[in-house]
Formats: structure tokens, sequence, C-alpha cells
């Protein structure tokens, strides 16, 4: 389920993973706990945009079909290929019941927002007549090149633009473009050159997804009917 360019992982995507899952093929006719939890985590992570799952939510599924054991124990045993494969599947089964207790909300950013502000001609010279003006605090219509960084900043998630600690090419796209230093840029200079990042950030973005957990927490009052 998704809206407003945010997605809510609410189990519905694992459960239509076939059951029982099956395992790769191997010369071994057992398979141990540490490689049944990484297949089926592997799996899990495909039907999810490729999110690695949160700890306390593998930990809390494990404890389903762990019985006794702790995560340590249930590493080292050794399982049937068809208990294995059982076993992998009752996991991701217990993962999307706990998904739809307690759903999570994503951001998959690929570029597809920031998209249709560059294909609105109007929308966009808006966006950028407003981050110049919030940038422009001393009102002598320019900003410097290096306040382009900061016009992203201001962007965000929102608009689809993905934070600098988990895009790390964002520097070099940066670079590229020369926006940095202290050059100063008139309203459509600082437009132009927005454009230019923003369309570069696109064709990353497409090329390889950068998916966001915003701290949300999603309220139906299921909770309060108990």
């Amino acid at each position: 389920m998704s809206a407003g360019g945010f997605t809510v992982i609410d189990g519905t995507q694992l459960r239509s993973l076939s059951q029982p899952l099956a395992l790769p093929t191997s010369d071994s006719s057992t398979v141990t706990g540490a490689q049944l939890l990484d297949f089926a985590e592997n799996e899990a992570s495909s039907s999810l945009f490729g999110l690695s799952l949160p700890q306390n939510l593998k930990s809390t599924a494990l404890k389903h079909i762990s019985g006794s054991d702790d995560d340590v124990t249930f590493r080292i045993k050794e399982f049937d290929r068809d208990h294995a494969s059982k076993l992998a599947s009752d996991y991701i089964t217990a993962i999307a019941d706990e998904l739809k207790d307690d759903p999570l909300v994503v951001c998959v950013l690929d570029g597809n927002m920031l998209k249709l502000f560059l294909g609105n001609e109007d929308d966009f010279t808006m966006l950028a007549e407003n981050l110049f003006a919030d940038l422009d605090t001393e009102d002598e219509g320019k900003v410097c090149k290096g306040e382009i960084q900061n016009a992203l900043g201001h962007m965000g998630v929102e608009f689809g633009v993905p934070p600098f600690s988990e895009f790390p090419q964002l520097n070099d796209i940066l670079k590229k473009h020369g926006a940095e230093g202290e050059e100063e840029l008139g309203q459509a200079q600082f437009t132009e050159l927005l454009r230019q990042v923003l369309q570069d950030i696109v064709d990353a973005l497409a090329d390889k997804h950068i998916i966001i957990i915003p701290n949300i927490k999603i309220i139906d009052g299921s909770k309060l009917r108990m």
C-alpha cells in the first residue's frame, strides 16, 4: 500500500511468496539454521524493495519458529532440507504477521517524484523561487553556488531528495556542476543550476533506488478495540 511517496509495508508483499520456499540446490542433505535464516531474509528483502529488515523484527519472528532456542543456538543447528524449507516459510510468515500488527513506513526514492517536478515547468519554477527566497537571507537577489546543497537539504525526502548520508554520489554531482564555493548566482542562474543537479539525481536514483525508513508509526485504532 502506498500514498504520497510513502509505502506501507504490512506483510502483504511477503504472503505472495511460494509456500513452502524452495531452498537452493546443494549436495548437502542438511541445512544450518544460519543458512535457512539468511536465505529467508534474502527472499523477504527481495520482495520488499531490497529493504534490510530491522533486527528487532527478525528477532521477534525467530522466536515463533525456534521454540526455546536463542539466536546463537538456532543458527548452529542442522535440519534436513524438507524441515528447513518449512521453517524458512514459517519464518517469513512470522515476519509478515509482525508487519501486519506493526507496519513499517518506507519511502522508496527512485527519482520519479523529482521527475514530476522537473516535468512541470510552473511547479518547478515556483519551487526554485521559494528556495531562492529562503536562501537569500539578506534579500540581495543573489546567493552563492554553495547554497545549492542547502536547497537540496530544504527539499529533502518530501520532494524525493535522499539525505546526504544515504546518497554519497551527491557530492560528485555537486562537483560536476560546480555547485560549490562563493560565486554568486541570480534567480535565473540558480534555477538552471538546480535543474541540472536535480536531473542528475533523477538519473542516479533510476539506476539505484534509495530506501528511507522515516520515524512514522501507523495507528489504526485496532489496539483500542482490544
